[in-house]
């Protein structure tokens, strides 16, 4: 499903890229206070990119007895994984102001690693852009009654762990994607003014495969909210999102998504 906050693009997207990506580590993102969750290794170097991935040695993919685990992308429908209460879909959204696969309004859908990433051999694939309004997205609801999300405790949580890939070397690639936390206070009805201004962190995005905790800690508003919130509500969180600002092409891959 997707949410009233941005108006959907209905454009049809074309053309795909090719190429290689090499093995990844992995990263953590600092919290609020500046400083590191523990866990984390250190990035590793790029390599040429395209619409495919390539595993490290010790790249495991999470089965679904792991509770935490919010997708692993190894089935063949938009759905998360059922677990902890958790239920939603994946969606795409964008400005229409630009092209974007799939396009707004289609569920994304699991893609085949071509190669696999260890033993990961399907993930979620986003491409397009630029676009010139406020940007294009993938998201999913946490929680669902019927087909309307409803809030879903991520208070007890410390963060968010997920592999990241880009698979452009274009020159006006994205070098990050903006991850937000959803929650009533900054969509439109919730009491906000100016809306969307979502809690979240930008996550850097390479050639390679690569692992980012984000601590929950570390999730700040843009700016541009009205009103301005000290910090999310994460007891009642709608859904996650991962956003691409305007002005720039993208082509993500995602892949075991978990809290921990």
């Amino acid at each position: 499903m997707s949410f009233n906050d941005y108006p959907l693009g209905d454009l049809e997207a074309d053309g795909a890229s090719a190429g290689k990506g090499g093995a990844g580590s992995g990263t953590v993102l600092p919290n609020a206070a500046g400083k590191a969750a523990t866990g984390g290794a250190s990035a590793g170097s790029s390599a040429t990119g395209g619409s495919s991935s390539e595993g490290g040695a010790n790249d495991v993919t999470p089965t679904e007895t792991n509770l935490l685990l919010v997708d692993d992308f190894q089935d063949t429908d938009a759905e998360i994984l059922e677990s902890q209460g958790r239920s939603g879909a994946w969606y795409v959204a964008n400005d229409g102001r630009g092209v974007q696969t799939p396009r707004a309004g289609v569920p994304l859908m699991p893609a085949d690693l071509l190669p696999a990433r260890g033993e990961s051999t399907r993930g979620a694939h986003t491409f397009g852009g630029p676009f010139s309004t406020w940007g294009a997205l993938v998201g999913t609801s946490l929680a669902s009654n019927g087909d309307v999300g409803v809030p879903y405790d991520l208070s007890g949580y410390e963060g968010l762990k997920v592999w990241v890939r880009s698979g452009s070397t274009a020159p006006n690639a994205a070098k990050k994607v903006r991850v937000n936390v959803l929650t009533p206070a900054t969509m439109v009805g919730g009491g906000c003014t100016v809306c969307a201004d979502h809690f979240g962190v930008d996550i850097p995005l390479t050639t390679q495969w690569l692992q980012v905790q984000v601590p929950l800690a570390s999730l700040t508003q843009v700016g541009y909210g009205r009103p301005m919130l000290t910090s999310p509500n994460l007891a009642q969180a709608l859904g996650i999102e991962f956003v691409f600002a305007v002005n720039v092409s993208f082509d993500l891959w995602l892949d075991d998504i978990e809290l921990y």
